[in-house]
């Protein structure tokens, strides 16, 4: 029986805490594991559960938060999910093989780490490390981690709480939202930071706005999380462009506020025709695989995190090219992907008038999808990588 300790965050919806609790949940239905936690401070004095409620049931909530710390009890291995990262005990002989959650989206500096973190900790004797894309291991290879103990491990979705709505589900939640029966409708929930590619996203709008006025783009306000409204960037957009974000453009774009539960998170995916994602840099941008769990076709740049789970049969992915920005120092330089305008308001301009790819192959895509990324079947493979840095410890030790 392995008793392993999970130290993280819990309770909040940000995604380092979304993506412990989804693995929490399923680790705790596996045998031969006992699970304890140790919750570390959020990186951002402002948060609490109260106002960035995680949105799961009532009935795991408690599952969740009713996992204690291991006490007297002996502790087999750590994972650890948490920002920035930590390295403790690196040469400590009693410190238990540690697994650490690291993920990045255009590449780690030294304010990733806590300081004076030895990055040899991370990967040394049965140390380890998961990220979930081939994009965010490569930016941690880049900053020097040793490639061959990381491994790649997705994210995954719940099919029982993402799922598509009935047609009648559908016509009464996009009519509570005012959208009316021939719009065609454009959904973003990433926060408005520069790597989301929001900012893109709000001008190939405007653009299409002009052509189409059938068209409404709804965006999630983030600023209880990371304190940036997107309300602002649509000034800023709209003042520089006054000639794109006419009254009748602002009007169709829907800023919707405060928190959602997963339950609501489904209902807003499924109202709108396609997902948009005009991202720069992600480290895997799971509102992407929400979205299209919910029946919900999506738009991503091509090149970055997505490619490892949005083929063409459930996305239409926008030509981009490679960019950097030069930090000072070979192996922190900050790596992103600028979507081409043109390509993408083409891509939202094949929604238009109905579904860009076809209802069947988009059926079968989405199937193939959600039965590959479970939380159950990630979940079951970030237990095996546990196991097999407490084997090596053990080895290392004897």
């Amino acid at each position: 029986m392995m008793n392993l300790l999970i130290e993280g965050w819990r309770g909040v919806n940000h995604s380092f805490a979304l993506v412990n609790q989804c693995q929490i949940l399923e680790l705790l239905k596996l045998q031969g594991v006992n699970v304890f936690h140790r919750d570390l401070p959020f990186a951002m004095a402002h948060w609490n559960a109260k106002a960035l409620d995680a949105g799961f049931s009532a009935q795991d909530s408690q599952r969740i938060a009713a996992l204690d710390e291991p006490g007297e009890r002996a502790v087999d291995c750590v994972y650890r999910i948490t920002s920035p990262f930590r390295a403790d005990g690196a040469h400590a002989a009693d410190e238990r093989p540690t697994t650490t959650f690291m993920v990045t989206e255009m590449g780690l500096s030294a304010r990733s780490f806590e300081p004076g973190a030895d990055l040899a900790f991370f990967t040394r004797a049965g140390n380890s490390i998961v990220t979930p894309t081939r994009w965010s291991r490569d930016r941690l290879v880049e900053h020097g981690l040793d490639g061959e103990r990381i491994r790649v491990i997705p994210h995954g979705v719940r099919s029982d709480t993402f799922y598509p709505l009935t047609a009648t589900e559908r016509a009464t939640n996009r009519a509570n939202l005012g959208i009316a029966a021939d719009e065609v409708v454009f959904l973003n929930l990433g926060a408005a930071l520069w790597n989301k590619g929001v900012d893109a996203l709000l001008l190939a709008f405007a653009r299409l706005r002009q052509r189409h006025g059938h068209l409404k783009l709804i965006l999630k306000d983030q600023r209880g999380l990371y304190g940036v409204s997107v309300e602002q960037t649509i000034a800023q957009l709209a003042a520089q462009h006054r000639m794109l974000f006419s009254v009748e453009t602002l009007a169709a774009i829907q800023v919707v506020p405060g928190n959602l539960s997963q339950a609501q998170l489904r209902l807003m995916y499924g109202v709108a025709d396609a997902y948009v994602s005009p991202y720069r840099a992600e480290g895997f941008n799971l509102p992407v695989l929400e979205a299209i769990a919910c029946g919900t076709q999506a738009v991503v740049t091509d090149g970055g995190a997505t490619d490892d789970f949005c083929e063409s049969d459930v996305a239409l992915r926008v030509a981009s090219t490679p960019g950097t920005h030069d930090r000072g120092n070979p192996s922190e330089v900050a790596r992103y992907r600028e979507p081409d305008p043109e390509a993408l308001v083409e891509a939202m301009e094949a929604f238009c008038h109905g579904p860009a790819i076809s209802p069947a192959a988009f059926a079968r895509g989405r199937e193939r999808l959600v039965q590959r990324l479970t939380w159950e079947s990630v979940t079951r493979s970030l237990f095996t990588v546990l196991e097999e840095s407490t084997r090596q410890e053990l080895a290392c030790a004897a």
